[in-house]
């Protein structure tokens, strides 16, 4: 038996009725599209990056004692594994009021708000974002779901004294150009702890030992060490370790 709590096209959460210290995060698989998203994308183009069926994959860890959080918006209207201020200035119409942190992804136009699709295309017809449209995103999806997140994490390290954060996301079967390896197969699985810093060892080794134990081939920090969610919340000093578990996309489509 399992317990839903939800926030219309933000998240929905199940508990189950005696909780592990076990979340399962799917913060990039949503495809509720807000009615302002006035994106001038195709469908397909918009809807290729996101890790798609994910929540349905997962969805059987409540059974299991674990809690289960989806992100019911798509990562192209806001990207929840991105860092809040990796925003690029030039996208931006309108003065943003305090620092940014562009990174190279929000200057490939892959950033908190993402700009373009499948590497080149433009998201956006006119080329910049409203500042408050922007802010409105970040008040409205991005920080609801990460606060909601945070107080899972807080709430099972307190009963438990100990936390355990898989964040769930999906990786396309071949590594793309222009690495030097384009065109490899991938792993199965590729886990990220950020070489080591949001997670014990010991954690990361049991998630690569029980995959492996299953015929799985498993990489650690591969192909993705792992990005904001991970960053923002693992904190193994205080008893948070988080995981970001990619999976070959051609496993199951």
């Amino acid at each position: 038996m399992t317990v839903m709590h939800e926030l219309p096209g933000v998240f929905s959460r199940r508990d189950p009725v005696s909780p592990e210290p076990v979340v399962f995060d799917i913060p990039r698989s949503g495809r509720e599209y807000p009615a302002d998203f006035d994106a001038s994308a195709s469908f397909s183009d918009l809807h290729s990056s996101v890790s798609r069926h994910l929540e349905r994959l997962y969805d059987g860890a409540p059974e299991h004692g674990a809690t289960w959080l989806y992100a019911r918006f798509p990562n192209t209207y806001i990207d929840a594994n991105r860092h809040e201020r990796d925003i690029d200035p030039a996208m931006l119409d309108g003065e943003w009021p305090e620092p940014l942190e562009p990174s190279d992804k929000s200057r490939a136009g892959i950033g908190l708000i993402p700009m373009v699709v499948r590497g080149t295309r433009p998201l956006y017809a006119h080329g910049k974002l409203p500042t408050a449209q922007v802010r409105q995103r970040i008040d409205g999806y991005y920080r609801p779901y990460h606060d909601e997140l945070k107080r899972i994490l807080q709430g099972l390290r307190q009963q438990h004294g100990v936390a355990y954060h898989l964040s769930c996301h999906s990786m396309g079967s071949r590594i793309p150009a222009p690495a030097p390896d384009a065109g490899q197969l991938r792993s199965d699985f590729d886990l990220g702890d950020r070489r080591g810093a949001t997670a014990d060892p010991a954690f990361t080794e049991f998630v690569r030992k029980t995959l492996a134990s299953m015929g799985y081939t498993v990489t650690l920090n591969a192909h993705f060490i792992g990005a904001e969610c991970v960053r923002r919340h693992g904190a193994p000093a205080q008893g948070v370790h988080s995981l970001q578990i990619e999976m070959r996309r051609d496993l199951y489509m």
